[in-house]
């Protein structure tokens, strides 16, 4: 019977150029020892440059892909219908989704997991930077390209596994974590989870699943927090004076923020973080309070802090166009990422217009979410509404439009357009742009593309 992990282990990744199965695959021939081969669709993604640098070929799609495989681990995006799949279980070879496969290499080491409904993903980085800067070197599995680790992934020879870990599905339910932190608990995911109370209900029985010995970090200001239960010991991180690990004498200036941090009252060090946002301090502060927590000094973890240097698609700079107006591209797609990010625009830019272009992501969020995303764009002078970007798994109608979404946040008395086509929103940027603008191009799809195009 195939499947056996075993040193000669053939693993085949359907979809492999998905962030995390890209990660996955990387670290699974130092945890595995394993072959591994992949295979997807023709079009580009930034994982092509990260899995070449791997030296996992990538190949199209075919049922013969899987004839010679001990496993295969396929991505969420697909159905058993796929024919490499089909063709996986025809010959009894074992099959694992993302999060199955994931939750076996994370229980051969000392699991963090990092969730949340915004936030896991540069906490995440923050977090592997310090892991790494201070010798532990933990096998990392991160959702974005992050520079100060050297991409999406780490195959670390130290005893800690972190892992960026989706709520989507209940996926991190397959995780049992020696470490847990929960940046925030949120409504999102409307396709899957029913209302707020399903999402808490799915936080709430991961934090069942942490061990005694274990520990999670809570946000403290977070007003679902009370529903988390565990043997564990918790520790709070945020703003309030409540908070166990918290942040006083906040000044922000440029993208930067300088601040003290406290632990259980007692002041421990100052840090200056390089990244825009009230709510990267909050991303830190989980940081410091996991690695605290193991047993790293504070002044190695805010040293490491202060050199972090963000992740792709969170308020990444991409450039400016030929007039002096600053591109910046960021991956909110839900209107609590979107106030938070105009929020931390206007504090690292007070003095140039705003102009955010958002393409919404998912029929089911934006018409769940409409009100919500009409109200989220008081920070910007102006907003430009793209079309809406679908997910192959929406096969309900929906009666939600773009143009409905820019009328609502017109009558907020925000100056708010509808143009459709990405095409389209570049023309109309070329001709409108002024030296002072920073143009925020916003969303989960393929809109950091306008952005790309401007610049060049």
């Amino acid at each position: 019977m195939k499947g056996r992990f075993t040193l000669s282990l053939h693993i085949h990744f359907v979809g492999i150029k998905g962030t995390g199965m890209s990660a996955l695959a990387q670290i699974s021939t130092q945890i595995d020892g394993a072959t591994i081969t992949g295979s997807d669709v023709e079009e580009s993604f930034y994982t092509d440059s990260v899995l070449k640098r791997a030296n996992i070929p990538v190949l199209s799609f075919s049922p013969l892909n899987v004839e010679n495989t001990d496993l295969v681990v396929a991505s969420a995006a697909y159905t058993n219908k796929h024919p490499e799949i089909a063709r996986a279980l025809e010959l009894n070879i074992p099959v694992l989704s993302y999060p199955q496969y994931l939750g076996r290499l994370l229980a051969r080491k000392r699991g963090i997991c990092v969730t949340g409904t915004h936030g896991k993903t540069t906490t995440t980085a923050m977090m592997g930077l310090v892991l790494l800067q201070t010798g532990l070197d933990p096998t990392i599995v991160v959702g974005s390209d992050v520079p100060s680790i050297g991409g999406n992934a780490h195959a670390g020879k130290g005893e800690y596994f972190l892992a960026e870990s989706c709520e989507y599905r209940r996926h991190f339910l397959n995780y049992t974590p020696e470490h847990l932190i929960i940046t925030n608990i949120e409504f999102d995911h409307p396709d899957y989870f029913k209302d707020l109370n399903d999402v808490i209900s799915a936080f709430a029985e991961l934090a069942q699943k942490v061990p005694a010995n274990g520990h999670i970090y809570v946000w403290d200001e977070d007003p679902n927090r009370q529903s988390l239960k565990s043997a564990a010991t918790i520790t709070t991180f945020g703003l309030s004076e409540s908070a166990d690990i918290r942040a006083t004498d906040i000044l922000f200036k440029d993208e930067r923020s300088s601040m003290k941090i406290m632990i259980k009252g007692q002041y421990v060090g100052n840090l200056d973080l390089h990244v825009a946002g009230r709510h990267n301090i909050l991303n830190a502060l989980a940081t410091i309070a996991l690695c605290y927590q193991i047993g790293i000094p504070v002044t190695d973890i805010l040293t490491s802090l202060s050199q972090f240097s963000g992740t792709k698609r969170r308020f990444e700079h991409i450039g400016s166009n030929t007039n002096g107006a600053l591109i910046v591209d960021d991956y909110a797609h839900h209107p609590t990422e979107i106030r938070t990010t105009l929020e931390g625009a206007r504090l690292s830019f007070p003095d140039r217009r705003i102009r955010a272009i958002f393409q919404p992501h998912t029929f089911s969020r934006t018409e769940k979410l409409l009100h919500e995303f009409s109200q989220a764009f008081q920070g910007a002078d102006e907003v430009v509404i793209a079309d809406i970007f679908a997910s192959a798994r929406e096969l309900d109608h929906y009666t939600v439009s773009a143009p409905s979404l820019a009328e609502m946040i017109l009558q907020q008395g925000i100056q708010a357009r509808y143009i459709g086509p990405l095409d389209d929103i570049k023309v109309y940027l070329n001709q409108t742009l002024r030296p002072e603008d920073l143009v925020l191009t916003l969303g989960a799809g393929d809109i950091y593309k306008v952005g790309l195009e401007i610049v060049s």
